[in-house]
């Protein structure tokens, strides 16, 4: 699994994401019994990918095709599909779509498709969500509006950005606890950059204390989108050891 956020503000386009690979497999203790494991592979993948006509593609959910990293395989589409034919934001997710959809079985995988394009002779963001075992493509971002899109493992941040309330053992409200919600509308691009990286940061330093996959981790890759260009705040490097 993964954690990826995508926000999109006047200024620009930010997209984040983790770095973790994990692997699922199964354990038999006795007859009876199957043990799930979840084991962290690496801690060098990597989720985001930018074009050269300022397309920015991350993935989340399935992260192989046939025991093989998806990364390799978005590199191939931006390589031999997206920039052969200088693909816009919105012809790049539908031929995405496409292009998975030719694997047998299609890789239950999702991605943000994001960038930026002309309607009318205003330049606005598109931040499209493609789906492939659905076959579905969906605009995120309503025009005219600031906001952020995420996917993957998310109940971490969702405890923070959305009302939450104690409930008694029955599964019954007893409090609301106070909510102050995030003024989209007022955040800066730089704000933009902080906000992805606190909310990829906290995911994984929550689950390290709770009991459970350590499916987000690694180093935090951070892109940046204008409608002048693209240009990476942070990302992995190779290096020797």
């Amino acid at each position: 699994m993964s954690f990826i956020i995508t926000l999109y503000v006047r200024e620009g386009i930010v997209m984040a994401s983790d770095s973790r690979l994990t692997l699922n497999a199964t354990q038999q203790q006795g007859p009876n019994q199957t043990v799930l494991l979840a084991v962290g592979q690496s801690d060098s993948n990597y989720k985001i990918f930018l074009a050269s006509t300022n397309v920015g593609i991350s993935t989340y959910r399935a992260a192989d095709i046939q025991g093989v990293p998806i990364g390799g395989y978005v590199e191939s589409f931006i390589h031999d599909v997206l920039e052969p034919q200088r693909l816009g934001v919105d012809q790049a997710a539908k031929e995405l779509l496409i292009y998975f959809r030719a694997f047998q079985p299609p890789p239950d995988t999702q991605f943000h498709v994001a960038g930026y394009v002309n309607a009318g002779g205003i330049t606005e963001p598109h931040i499209m969500q493609v789906s492939i075992v659905p076959n579905q493509v969906v605009r995120l971002n309503p025009p005219g509006q600031q906001g952020a899109s995420w996917g993957g493992e998310s109940d971490v941040l969702a405890r923070l950005i959305y009302p939450v309330a104690q409930v008694n053992q029955q599964g019954q409200i007893v409090a609301q606890l106070p909510f102050h919600p995030i003024p989209w509308n007022f955040l800066t691009l730089q704000d933009a950059i902080d906000f992805a990286i606190f909310a990829i940061g906290s995911t994984i330093n929550a689950m390290r204390f709770q009991p459970r996959p350590k499916t987000v981790g690694g180093p935090i890759d951070v892109l940046v989108i204008k409608p002048n260009g693209a240009f990476w705040v942070q990302r992995k490097e190779l290096r020797a050891i």
